[in-house]
């Protein structure tokens, strides 16, 4: 009984084991590094290839850049980039003018 036991559980491990590669395996992972304040939404994990929107406050001037990835702004406050097969930095820009400017 116990042996059949341990043999199951390690079944299950196993299994866990190679289905934790392949999930690490098939996607990159999305880091927010600057102006986390600024992102409403953001994925954390994308697999290559997937379209990723970026939601963000709107602001009067503000930019995002994503590491070595081209983007388009579909419209104020949203960026939407494609997934390259590499893990992605995002960094949101904000330059805020004292009132009066």
């Amino acid at each position: 009984m116990k042996k059949k036991t341990l043999i199951i559980i390690c079944i299950v491990l196993a299994a866990a084991l190679v289905g934790f590669a392949a999930f690490s395996l098939s996607f990159r992972k999305i880091t927010v590094v600057s102006g986390k304040t600024f992102v409403d939404e953001c994925p954390r994990f994308a697999r290559p290839g997937q379209e990723i929107t970026i939601t963000t406050a709107v602001v009067s001037d503000g930019e995002i850049y994503v590491n070595g990835v081209d983007g388009d702004y579909i419209r104020p406050g949203v960026f939407v980039f494609t997934m390259p097969d590499a893990d992605v930095q995002i960094k949101v820009n904000v330059v805020a003018f004292p009132d009066g400017a």
